[in-house]
Formats: C-alpha cells, sequence, structure tokens
C-alpha cells in the first residue's frame, strides 16, 4: 500500500523551480536540490524520478505561472499599446518582484540547455511562440482602435518585439545596468511609433 506524501509535492517543485531559475540545471548537483525541496533522496526518486523530470515540471510550471501570468497582468485594464509598454518598462525598470534578476526561467534554460535537450526546446519554443502571439493580438487590437498605426505589420512588428524582451531578458539576468535596461526597453516604444 502506498505511503502519504510527508510534504506538499507542489511546494516541493515550487523551490525546485527557484533553485534551477537562480542556480541553472547544470548548477544545480542533487544535494543542493534535495535541500532547497526540503526531502529526502528516496522520497524524491519516488516522486519526482530524476532531477531532469524535475527540471521539466518546473519548466511548464513556470510557463504556466510565471510567464503567462505576466502578459496577463500587463495587459489588464490596459489598451493594447500600453499594455506591450508596460511590460517592457517593469522589465527595464527591473520591478519584475523577487525573482526579475534571475531574467526569465525559459531564456535561461533555452541558453543552456536547448540546444543539446530537445524536451526543454520544446517548452522553451512554445512560450516563445504563445508570446509572439500575445503581441501579434495586441497591435491587431490597436490597429482595431485606433493605438498602433495600420502600417504596422502586426505579424513581424510581434515578431521583433519577442526577440527585443527575449534580450532584454538576457540582459537583465547578466546583471546590466538601468539605464542599458531602459535604453533597450525603450526601443519597444519605436516599433510602435
Amino acid at each position: 500500500m502506498p505511503r502519504d506524501k510527508q510534504f506538499d509535492v507542489d511546494e516541493a517543485l515550487d523551490r525546485a523551480l527557484e533553485t534551477f531559475w537562480a542556480q541553472g540545471y547544470e548548477s544545480t548537483s542533487m544535494d543542493d536540490l534535495l535541500e532547497q525541496m526540503g526531502i529526502n533522496r528516496g522520497s524524491f526518486y519516488d516522486t519526482f524520478k530524476s532531477k531532469h523530470d524535475v527540471l521539466i515540471d518546473s519548466l511548464k510550471r513556470y510557463d504556466r505561472e510565471y510567464r503567462r501570468a505576466d502578459l496577463r497582468a500587463s495587459a489588464k485594464e490596459r489598451g493594447p499599446r500600453e499594455a506591450i509598454l508596460s511590460l517592457f518598462k517593469s522589465m527595464g525598470e527591473g520591478t519584475r518582484g523577487p525573482h526579475g534578476k534571475h531574467g526569465c526561467f525559459l531564456v535561461n534554460s533555452a541558453l543552456e540547455l536547448a540546444p543539446k535537450d530537445e524536451q526543454v526546446a520544446k517548452i522553451v519554443r512554445s512560450g516563445f511562440r504563445d508570446t509572439e502571439k500575445f503581441f501579434a493580438d495586441l497591435l491587431e487590437q490597436g490597429q482595431s482602435s485606433g493605438e498602433i498605426s495600420n502600417e504596422t505589420d502586426p505579424t513581424e512588428t510581434a515578431r521583433a518585439l519577442m526577440c527585443q524582451l527575449l534580450g532584454l531578458m538576457v540582459l537583465v539576468r547578466s546583471g546590466s545596468s538601468k539605464s542599458v535596461l531602459r535604453s533597450a526597453a525603450g526601443l519597444a516604444e519605436d516599433m510602435l511609433a
């Protein structure tokens, strides 16, 4: 008969996510992971199977609970143009909350693991496509409402905005100065002129 878990699985997964996000996958040892998750080795393998499985679960959780939530929050109660600019502004000002200095877990994983791990690459590509679609939808809404010029190509501009956002997140992770971050974020406004 299976025993009841002596720990909160979601809480342990959140701690794993935070550990991978801050340290990266390769730099996180199993001992680090177990300590941060607050569980023993037997419970870990019984519940999660492997370090890689925990990474995949963490990336999916991040995508669902951070990236998508950030996009929705930027669009809440704002017009399309302002929604786009508020996302870039908050990145440029470093106001992304306690995890802001870690950049984006998807971008970090893309740089560290996607070239050699197809499961990671698939999650990353899906998140990037969804971000691009988010921008394209806002651009089309902005054109309909007159906030954004009809001469703007929503598909191409959405791709450019996504690339600019990814670059900005790399700058955040690398500890670039506020002035560099603000300059990079300000380019989004130029794209919407």
